[in-house]
């Protein structure tokens, strides 16, 4: 299943249009246009990403920007659609037929360890890292104690939940959080339309994929539980905590604030839900308002994201996001590396990307004044956002993420929540198909 964050990003006829064909910084260049001689000690770097206007935009800047300081260098961009870069990853790491630079998803990295040059000292050691980055995205390029590359986004889909507040307001209900899981509860059916004893419209929809996932997880942790064992070797759903995360989630339906066999990851997915106005709110992360907003002018106008409640403590989990590697073997692994640095580590190339991707930062730095001013005026929307990011933890080095996200805790728990499945049947189910992914 593929994961909603790029949903749109595969079928927008916009992307498809400006990309489909690869992306080639430095054209310039190539044609002897810019004054480069072209000669000795010119270098070509080749670098993949997967396919999205804003992130394919915001390394275009970052290239030209490296380019302009170092005017032997260019630096050359093929851009896939994403299923597509993930089999070519798959296939082209082990061969060694590869591109110098990888715009990798973080949660993916230590899949590749085997293939993947470590972060050289020189460029910033674990340490430094860990002082410069937040935790959550950091943690997925950290393997067995190496760092494997740097960090360019913070990928939050849990913490809050967009708000339309045109709707809250009609409503009685609040737009700035919620102080317990009843109060929330309580707005989000009072948001929820019912007609004929049908949700016409969901009070708050967090029952896609990632939505569900990171729902679950996160109320684990709250609940001062956790879903792996000491030693990361083993799933651990059939717990406590676990039960009061479904049991608590299973409420939000009782409730009648959505129905799960209406708002699902395939039926009214939650970006399309909230932004056609069929949710009220709707939980998934801040890239859909720049994702949306060219279309929904008026509904981002309306919309605000509010902190959702905790239980015992505010952690939530996090994917890692998306960063910079460079694979073993790379020729000129050095200027590589200088590029990553310049772009995930140097704070005004950082915040400008950023900024183009419509993305929370990774760097600690760009999360306060004046880089965070500046985001938040690109983006109203993040203000909350930047309130919940130091609560972020990297979900973990899991064996096979969207495995256990789509196909393992979406189906068991959509089956709980729509009343196929008990919460103790679910539960099992999800544990005893989750260890399977260790092989």
């Amino acid at each position: 299943m593929i994961s909603g964050r790029f949903r749109r990003w595969l079928v927008g006829t916009l992307v498809i249009a400006l990309f489909a064909s690869a992306c080639t910084f430095g054209e310039e260049t190539t044609e002897g246009g810019d004054g480069r001689d072209g000669g000795a000690g010119a270098l070509t770097l080749r670098m993949w990403a997967h396919r999205s206007a804003s992130f394919n935009q915001a390394i275009r800047d970052s290239a030209r920007a490296y380019e302009a300081d170092h005017p032997n260098v260019t630096i050359e961009l093929e851009t896939f659609a994403y299923d597509d870069y993930i089999q070519t990853l798959q296939t082209a790491l082990p061969a060694g037929n590869v591109a110098d630079i990888l715009h990798m998803f973080g949660t993916w990295a230590c899949t590749y360890t085997d293939f993947l040059e470590p972060v050289p000292e020189s460029v910033v050691s674990l340490s430094d890292a860990e002082e410069a980055f937040y935790p959550g995205p950091l943690g997925g390029y950290v393997c067995d104690g190496t760092l494997y590359g740097l960090p360019q986004e913070s990928n939050l889909e849990y913490g809050a939940t967009l708000v339309n507040t045109a709707m809250a307001d009609a409503a009685g209900a609040e737009t700035g959080g919620w102080s317990t899981w009843d109060e929330f509860i309580a707005d989000a059916r009072q948001m929820a339309v019912i007609q004929d004893g049908v949700v016409t419209r969901a009070g708050y929809h967090f029952t896609a994929g990632d939505g569900l996932a990171h729902s679950f997880l996160s109320l684990i942790l709250q609940a001062g539980g956790n879903y792996l064992n000491e030693d990361a070797t083993a799933f651990t759903f059939n717990t406590p905590e676990g039960e009061e995360a479904l049991t608590l989630l299973k409420s939000i339906v009782d409730a009648g604030a959505t129905d799960p066999v209406l708002y699902n990851d395939v039926d009214n997915w939650v970006g399309d839900c909230y932004f056609t106005e069929l949710c009220a709110m709707g939980l998934v992360g801040p890239w859909a308002v720049a994702d949306y907003a060219g279309d929904y002018p008026q509904i981002v106008e309306d919309t605000v994201y509010s902190k959702l409640p905790s239980l015992e403590n505010e952690s939530f989990v996090a994917d890692s996001g998306w960063g910079l590697t460079v694979p073993a073997g790379t020729p000129n692994a050095d200027v590589a590396w200088d590029f990553v640095r310049f772009s995930a580590l140097d704070a005004e190339t950082a915040s400008q990307w950023n900024i183009t991707s419509g993305t929370l930062p990774a760097l600690i730095e760009n999360a306060e004044d004046p880089a965070r001013d500046e985001l938040i005026a690109a983006f109203p929307h993040f203000e909350t956002w930047f309130e919940v990011l130091p609560n972020a933890r990297f979900v973990g080095q899991l064996p096979d993420r969207d495995r256990l996200y789509y196909n393992i805790i979406y189906n068991h728990g959509l089956a709980a929540l729509r009343g196929d499945e008990t919460i103790p049947e679910a539960l099992q189910a999800m544990e005893t198909e989750a260890n399977e992914t260790f092989g």
